[in-house]
């Protein structure tokens, strides 16, 4: 102790008078501040340096981003067929169909018959409403994409708050084919309804399609 206190008798003389006695705290104090400042940067360093290869471009939420209060209404009323979730009647604004994992490409053209092979009558629903259709690349998971389909559709509405405006995403079977798919759906009524993730067998029970001779 003598030895390290005849060694930093320059830095303790700097000390007020009254501090000198305690030096061997304010130098551990010390210590210990500079070794979480180092810590701090070396763990900056790491994210910018060895950050995972998969993560997105910064703009390529924004590219893909909705925001559905610019979303056009429906220029026609309601259908001889419509569609419900959960028995609320909505309106398809929005549907987005993403590849899974290593599958090939999704035909933009085609999606309104994919949806038909998912839910019988909903590409006809989807000809009367006309929504915006986007084709997203492949997505690795299907519980990824539910959320950033979540992220990147944006209601105009509190989160918590009654919105007419409901998300449904998920993974859906098409065939032997899987496909994600998220649709966002405006209901004539605000509702509490939310986001609502699905599984492939959950698709015909949520989504209905009525008629008018229901």
């Amino acid at each position: 102790m003598d030895q390290l206190k005849q060694t930093l008798d320059p830095l303790i003389d700097l000390l007020p008078e009254k501090a000198r006695d305690y030096w061997p705290a304010i130098f551990a104090a010390a210590a210990l501040v500079l070794l979480l400042v180092m810590l701090l940067v070396l763990r900056a360093l790491w994210r910018v340096l060895f950050r995972r290869r998969t993560q997105e471009p910064a703009g390529w939420d924004r590219e893909w981003t909705e925001h559905l209060a610019a979303l056009p209404p429906p220029e026609r009323s309601w259908g001889v067929r419509w569609m419900t979730v959960y028995h609320v009647p909505v309106r398809l604004r929005l549907v987005v169909v993403a590849p899974s994992g290593t599958e090939s490409a999704v035909d933009a053209t085609a999606v309104e018959r994919l949806l038909d092979q998912l839910v019988p009558g909903l590409g006809e629903v989807a000809r009367h409403d006309g929504p915006r259709i986007r084709v997203w690349p492949p997505q690795l998971s299907h519980r990824g994409f539910a959320s950033t389909f979540y992220r990147r559709t944006i209601p105009p509405d509190p989160e918590g708050q009654p919105s007419r405006w409901v998300l449904a995403a998920g993974r859906a079977q098409v065939g032997r084919k899987p496909v994600l798919l998220g649709l966002a759906l405006w209901a004539d009524q605000p509702n509490m309804l939310g986001r609502i993730e699905l599984e492939p067998h959950q698709w015909l029970d949520v989504l209905r399609i009525k008629s008018r001779q229901d």
